[in-house]
């Protein structure tokens, strides 16, 4: 089949396919911009009405808490209260074991005449006690024992008398003189 159409008429119909096809474009266009406005009115809508639900939710906790605001007070307050009372078992010295760590460094055939203890035992007052010792040799491992220990400091002798002026079985007495540091007791 021979085309017969003037070359002007095939140029009209091909610019009216061309508009033909222009048309259909625009109109997916346009469908598409409706699409995306409609779709952010929706989630426009949905956030409002969210939002108007949190902000009822947020007023009715305010309500809630409010009436819990007197616990709350006395939840800080014994919170306060328990830091407090941490703060001062945590500084709290404990006797029976400052003795056993005594008792621990203490060497064979040595014996304290009497310790006595308080709060003052503790830091940098310096505390004296006398010791009876077998030998001067125990008495010195006594001394070597206490000088060694983190827990004391300032370990010295004052007197030694080795004259039998201790108590039976321990003849050599000594003046000793320690710090007791506050770890000891922790």
């Amino acid at each position: 089949m021979i085309n017969l159409l003037p070359v002007d008429k095939k140029a009209e119909i091909r610019a009216a396919r061309t508009n033909l096809i222009l048309v259909r474009y625009i109109f997916i266009l346009l469908l598409g911009i409706a699409f995306v406005l409609g779709s952010m009115y929706v989630t426009r809508t949905i956030l409002s009405f969210t939002e108007d639900s949190s902000e009822k939710t947020i007023a009715s906790n305010d309500v809630k808490a409010g009436v819990y605001s007197s616990t709350q007070a006395q939840v800080d307050a014994l919170s306060a209260s328990l830091s407090s009372t941490k703060v001062l078992l945590d500084s709290e010295v404990r006797y029976s074991k400052v003795f056993v760590n005594i008792a621990q460094l203490m060497p064979p055939n040595t014996v304290f005449g009497k310790l006595e203890l308080n709060s003052g035992s503790f830091g940098n007052t310096p505390t004296s006690v006398k010791v009876y010792a077998k030998t001067s040799a125990d008495a010195v491992a006594l001394r070597e024992n206490f000088e060694k220990s983190s827990m004391f400091s300032g370990v010295s002798f004052q007197t030694i008398l080795e004259s039998g002026s201790g108590i039976d079985g321990y003849p050599v007495s000594v003046d000793m003189t320690f710090t007791i540091n506050r770890t000891a007791g922790q």
